[in-house]
């Protein structure tokens, strides 16, 4: 099957600190993919360069058969990227469905009839159309992250960029959250997560990533990448990365690793 994401020796660094190191990796449609590492791994900022906030010193990004390397962060959310952010930021003034409405109007590009409808989808698929009259403002942080996730789905994308949407809920929440996400790629939605929260990516994810200083350090079945004793002791923070790709066990860790 062909890819419908390609990451191809991506480089990025700011001043002398590398923080992306010459990574590459394939996604492809409707798969979930899982990135766990520890901080400052370089997550967060492959997100950037995947969405287009960031541009990469060296490398390219291919989305659906398209160089988009050069592309801005708005065409890339009409080709199909859609992301949330660790912090929900909502417009705390408006209400659920104009939050909503906004990333199907501006990101999907949507109007009239069509982005009510796709708002009302999107409300209904992440559990919000209870409060779609709510002031956004006034949403508890469960309610605030379904909402992030809300506004991304609202420009129809094919990839979805999850930014630690776990973060700070408690276990019942968790497993909401859980549930709304496993709606969304029953949707046919790949799905990239980074998550601190390991249990809620396992219950997910058909393949995990672990990511270290900026390069790969695992890529495989997600029970097998967590079971690595390199991933368990960098994830820990007990080693640092090796220094050199032959310093890695790989037949412990996974084929797919560089």
């Amino acid at each position: 099957m062909t890819a419908l994401l390609t990451l191809d020796g991506l480089h990025k660094r700011f001043g002398g600190v590398t923080v992306i190191d010459g990574l590459s990796t394939e996604l492809r449609a409707g798969e979930v993919l899982g990135i766990v590492g520890p901080n400052g791994a370089g997550k967060t900022t492959l997100f950037n360069l995947i969405s287009g906030e960031l541009a990469p010193d060296e490398g390219t990004v291919t989305f659906a058969g398209r160089d988009i390397t050069a592309a801005r962060a708005s065409t890339r959310c009409r080709a199909g990227i859609g992301r949330t952010y660790q912090m929900p930021l909502p417009f705390g003034g408006m209400t659920v469905f104009e939050n909503v409405l906004v990333g199907a109007a501006h990101g999907a590009g949507y109007r009239g009839r069509a982005a009510y409808a796709a708002c009302e989808r999107v409300l209904v698929l992440t559990g919000l159309d209870g409060r779609a009259n709510t002031i956004a403002g006034n949403l508890g942080l469960l309610d605030r992250k379904r909402l992030e996730m809300a506004r991304a789905l609202a420009t129809e994308p094919r990839l979805l960029l999850l930014d630690e949407v776990a973060g700070g809920l408690t276990d019942p929440e968790v497993a909401e959250l859980v549930a709304t996400v496993s709606a969304v790629h029953d949707e046919g939605v790949a799905i990239i997560w980074i998550e601190h929260i390991v249990h809620a990516l396992t219950s997910v994810v058909g393949r995990l990533l672990c990511l270290a200083a900026g390069r790969v350090l695992a890529d495989g079945d997600p029970a097998a990448v967590m079971a690595s004793p390199q991933v368990r002791q960098v994830y820990l923070g007990n080693i640092d990365l090796p220094p050199d790709e032959d310093g890695v066990d790989s037949a412990s860790i996974s084929e797919d690793t560089p």
